[in-house]
């Protein structure tokens, strides 16, 4: 038994998510050996915060190879495009889910500026600091319910380059001067490089889907998803009037005929405070609403200007349905940020950051799945089953983890002391893990260089 192997919750997680799969098609069903080879993943990912195959060789004493284990992940004939589904659906039978709000918002991962395998990287602009840098952008989709958050969906965006050589070459003329009839004209969006916007929607086609009977009782999304398009299509999709965005405090709201910028009409209110509850923390905040004809929309809009007890601005949200009360608007976009404690969580402890195997497209697409399939495994852990049976707030991820790494520990220990000679099989692991961790030399300390050399010049 190697280290770790078969922790009871990861097993069961594994089994209950080849039951799905073979109950969506039987031909889809997990052979015993990839179901080992899965079961063995997740741990090693828990337990090293990485997808780095040669790491997780080091975590096995040497039982699995490198090689062993990339070929899995490269060639065994698993339904990947199956498995995140055959998840959520088990996810959602053992906690009971009939009802939630979806949340949508993309994340940036930077990658080295000399990549030349990795899918869809790109140069981003860098929020913290001046410039930019070449990475990939993610678009997750989120469940949030009353029992726990998953997330459902995910995918890759990447600019149309034609579009980005055309804004590219226009500044560059506008600089200089040159009048919009004489610049190049804007070309046609390219269909293999669709929009955050239209990625976002066709994640929501593909939840309702895939989940007919889940009723949603709103979708969530940051500034960048608040237009027409968005709002008019998750509409269509989800068959209920509830989106909650954001608009710039630049955008034009219609007041007594004329538009004007939503913040000149709010900043003339000073608000209403009061203290309220926000993802289960009392939270002071200060809004004012209305319902204008939002210009950009060319709707009537439920807008409201909000700011937390330590902000000196106000945030402007949009709801595209008006019957709901200035409050419960609040209180549902509250949750989205729990898109942002996800995203922290999957990049802190669910190794997409560290070390990420995952060239060309099928590697990219493959190494998020087994994150997010780490991150649904936890689910499945006996303490946070019982923290929901016990109707008690579920348990950090972090604090997971280093439960798993700790059970690990001891089902490797326990492992040796029941052998029939304990003895003989510590000495043999001993061995495998000196082999296993050899000592590089270091840059940093230079044996052999004569420093005496050094010296004035006579």
């Amino acid at each position: 038994m190697i280290i770790g192997e078969g922790l009871p919750f990861i097993h069961d997680y594994v089994e209950s998510l080849n039951e799905a799969l073979k109950a969506h098609s039987p031909q889809d069903e997990l052979t015993r050996i990839q179901r080992y080879w899965l079961s063995f993943v997740i741990l090693g990912l828990l337990v090293t915060n990485t997808l780095c195959w040669a790491r997780f060789e080091r975590f096995s004493g040497g039982s699995y190879a490198t090689a062993a284990i990339c070929w899995m992940f490269k060639k065994a004939k698993v339904a990947w495009d199956m498995l995140l589904l055959a998840s959520v659906t088990k996810i959602i039978e053992r906690y009971n889910l009939k009802s939630g709000m979806l949340v949508i918002d993309d994340t940036d991962s930077e990658r080295s500026k000399n990549t030349t395998r990795i899918a869809k990287v790109h140069k981003i602009r860098d929020k913290k600091r001046s410039g930019f840098f070449s990475g990939q952008n993610i678009i997750f989709l989120l469940l949030v319910t009353d029992s726990l958050t998953i997330p459902v969906g995910f995918s890759f965006y990447e600019p149309d380059p034609g579009l980005s050589a055309w804004k590219k070459e226009d500044e560059r003329l506008r600089k200089k001067g040159v009048a919009k009839r004489f610049r190049p004209a804007r070309p046609a969006r390219n269909p293999n490089y669709p929009t955050k916007v239209a990625l976002g929607l066709e994640l929501l086609r593909s939840f309702v889907t895939l989940f007919p009977h889940f009723r949603i009782k709103a979708t969530l999304a940051d500034t960048f998803y608040g237009s027409p398009e968005f709002f008019t299509g998750a509409v269509e999709i989800t068959k209920q009037r509830q989106v909650i965005s954001q608009i710039k405090k630049t955008q034009l709201i219609n007041v007594n005929g004329k538009f004007i910028p939503a913040m000149k009409f709010f900043e003339n209110y000073s608000g209403k405070t009061v203290e309220t509850r926000l993802r289960q923390t009392n939270k002071k905040i200060t809004y004012c609403s209305g319902k204008f004809k939002v210009k950009s929309h060319h709707k009537k809009l439920h807008v409201i200007a909000l700011k937390y007890d330590n902000e000196s601005e106000y945030r402007y949200l949009i709801a595209n349905d008006t019957t709901w009360f200035d409050s419960d608007v609040i209180k549902a976009y509250a949750f989205r940020w729990l898109v942002e404690v996800f995203i922290q969580d999957w990049k802190s402890h669910e190794g997409w950051d560290q070390l990420a195997m995952q060239r060309g497209m099928d590697g990219a697409e493959r190494g998020i799945i087994i994150s997010l399939l780490t991150d649904h495994a936890l689910h499945f852990h006996d303490d946070q089953l019982d923290l929901y049976k016990n109707k008690e707030p579920g348990a950090t991820v972090g604090s997971l983890r280093e439960k798993v790494m700790m059970e690990s520990l001891m089902a490797f220990i326990e492992t040796i002391v029941t052998s029939d000679d304990p003895k003989a099989m510590f000495d043999a692991y001993s061995t495998k893990i000196s082999e296993l961790f050899e000592l590089k030399s270091s840059i940093k300390h230079m044996r052999g260089i004569d420093m005496e050399k050094f010296a004035p010049a006579s």
